[in-house]
């Protein structure tokens, strides 16, 4: 479950990194760097060793030093941390190493990296403050009254924990604290996986491809090619059902999460034991673990809000369905029915020619990036959906 996930780094960039005026390009978390420098190992120390094998970190040759900084054919470093970025450069005074200089290769600690209309910037997370210790009690009695009260937190403490997300909780922004600025006048060339700074010393980003799971894909169409289309369709998008909350800006106004207002169907879902989203920021919405859904439309009667509808009120059981004739939410029938005569029940149905376009997009600034559903249907209404 995506609950247990950190909020995202554009979120957290566009909070704590972003001055007035700037504009974020992109963010992403790393957390383990070498070096893949003339005269260097990976560890920042003076070496020839690579040099010997005849590599050369400078320019495109970086990729070839990857399967040796990663730990991918060096014996001796089997119990190192794979690298997510590594430091290149000419020499060891460039200024991709000397940026680097306050920071530890081969050691796991979250940075947070963002590329903004201004700079490039490095910053760490701050640590919120320990609480004060309460005095300890000296008597037994009191001892006895302080263990009973922490016993009794723990007993009264049932919600459900998502790693450091808690139910009914929002989840937290953490702190982070700019300790790298490097300006745009330093920067020859700057992408999504690679800055090149004027001396040709610089970053690469070994970003991974987000996760895709064929095998569950392929259950879903057979599932509603099985048992929902109709003679004569085709299958054009099927999707597994979604768990999170619906985020919209409907008629201007931000509502998130959205609660249904349109009548739902007759399914008792129980108390409902999520965390709840981090402050609202709409161009960020997929950072946050909890939205599973975004909508924006001009009022609550658009064609995305009817189906934004039942991906609130339905609690991740509902998936959305699309063939060459027709749009529609399905759900799961054995909810309603003790007996189900058919395995998939329609509501919110649409004529196909009601969505003016279907496509996967890349919504935010977040590093690696993640493929988004996204409808447009003819009213002017969106609808996107997380990738499950």
């Amino acid at each position: 479950m995506i609950f247990s996930a950190p909020l995202g780094p554009g979120r957290v960039a566009r909070q704590h990194v972003c001055q007035a005026g700037e504009t974020l390009q992109w963010a992403m978390y790393r957390r383990t760097f070498y070096y893949a420098v003339k005269g260097l190992d990976r560890l920042g120390a003076p070496s020839r060793s690579l040099l010997a094998k005849g590599m050369s970190a400078v320019g495109s040759g970086v990729a070839e030093f990857t399967l040796a900084l990663t730990g991918g054919g060096d014996e001796s470093s089997d119990k190192a941390p794979d690298a997510d970025h590594l430091i290149f450069g000419p020499a060891g005074d460039s200024l991709a190493v000397r940026t680097m200089s306050r920071f530890k290769p081969g050691r796991q600690e979250r940075l947070l990296w963002a590329l903004t209309s201004e700079r490039l910037v490095i910053a760490v997370r701050v640590q919120a403050a320990a609480p004060e210790p309460e005095p300890e009690p000296k008597s037994f009695l009191g001892k006895a009254i302080e263990f009973g009260k922490d016993i009794g937190k723990i007993l009264a403490d049932n919600r459900m924990k998502f790693g450091d997300n808690v139910e009914g909780e929002p989840i937290d922004v953490p702190q982070y604290r700019v300790v790298v600025e490097i300006p745009r006048a330093q920067i020859a060339e700057a992408r999504p996986d690679r800055v090149v700074l004027v001396d040709g010393s610089g970053f690469e980003f070994l970003l991974e491809p987000p996760a895709v799971s064929e095998k569950d894909a392929g259950i879903v169409r057979k599932e509603l090619t099985k048992h929902w289309l109709r003679r004569g369709e085709n299958l054009v998008l099927g999707l597994a059902p979604v768990i999170g909350y619906v985020g919209a800006v409907v008629a201007g106004s931000l509502h998130v999460p959205w609660t249904a207002t349109g009548p739902m169907p007759p399914l008792e879902l129980g108390k409902l034991r999520w965390p709840l989203p981090a402050p609202p920021s709409p161009q960020d919405w997929l950072d946050d673990p909890t939205l599973g859904y975004w909508v924006e439309a001009p009022a609550t009667s658009s064609l995305a809000m009817q189906f934004a509808d039942h991906f609130a009120f339905s609690r991740g059981n509902a998936r959305l369905a699309v063939s060459d004739q027709r749009v529609a939410v399905v759900y799961p029938t054995h909810l309603f029915e003790a007996k189900p005569s058919n395995v998939f029940t329609t509501f919110a149905e649409i004529p196909r020619t009601a969505v003016r376009s279907l496509e996967t997009v890349f919504t935010g600034c977040t590093l690696p990036a993640h493929p988004v559903v996204r409808l447009t249907f003819a009213d002017g209404s969106r609808l996107h959906l997380r990738q499950p």
